[in-house]
């Protein structure tokens, strides 16, 4: 993908086309991780677009008085971009930075109907003979989108793991919905590898959100959504 004025082009992990194609559907660009697409869709949308959704599933937000835990503050970029700039931002590179816990919960918002509920460390406190004293109520965070599109990028993410590059992470008789990500670091060739997903896709009962850290792009994938589906397994008992 061009851009004027500049030299720089934006690659799709496959290089050239998106996987060989000159036009891809949403779908198949989630399920291939293709990149070019969501840059496209990012420059008709705009910054200011693209920054006021990032902030709705918790991009630069607080986490809340009760979870103490830092937060990327520097999310989606405030200052005015040039096209290669958003473009790269739209894919989660270039100045956008995110925790683990959030993209947890951006996840979490998506299997939960669009409501982003408040993250708690402890499920309940108890009594030496074990009666429970205390235990937090679930409270919404925030509302990130609407239940519509939550059942569709659901949908769409499903695909990623049964038909898409995210198949690592399938558990036999359980719908999974996954996204990899990879962030490039810029410095040997290494990478951050992302998974996040949760199951099963109809009924979500546990959500995980897994990067492997400074890994080459082979190694990333071969481990994250592998390490994924261990953990769905062991909390859905299969």
């Amino acid at each position: 993908m061009s851009f004027p004025g500049i030299q720089y082009k934006l690659p799709n992990y496959a290089g050239g086309n998106c996987y060989t194609q000159n036009t891809a559907s949403f779908a198949f660009a989630l399920q291939q991780s293709c990149n070019t697409p969501f840059a496209s869709i990012a420059l008709d949308l705009g910054q200011k677009a693209i920054a006021a959704q990032a902030a709705k599933f918790g991009f630069g937000q607080d986490l809340g008085d009760q979870l103490k835990l830092d937060y990327a503050k520097k999310a989606f970029p405030e200052e005015n971009l040039d096209q290669a700039g958003l473009a790269q931002s739209a894919i989660g590179q270039r100045d956008v930075r995110a925790t683990p816990l959030q993209i947890a919960l951006m996840t979490s918002a998506i299997a939960n109907g669009g409501v982003q509920m408040r993250p708690n460390l402890i499920k309940a406190v108890r009594s030496p003979d074990l009666r429970v004293i205390s235990e937090p109520k679930p409270e919404v965070l925030r509302t990130s989108t609407t239940p519509e599109i939550s059942r569709q990028i659901t949908e769409w993410m499903t695909s990623v793991v049964s038909n898409g590059i995210a198949k690592g992470a399938a558990v036999p008789g359980v719908q999974v919905a996954g996204k990899t990500g990879t962030a490039e670091l810029g410095t040997d060739g290494l990478n951050n590898s992302w998974f996040t997903g949760f199951a099963p896709a109809n009924d979500p009962q546990v959500e995980v959100t897994i990067v492997m850290q400074g890994v080459d792009i082979t190694t990333g994938a071969k481990l994250t959504s592998p390490n994924a589906k261990k953990i769905f397994e062991a909390v859905l008992n299969k």
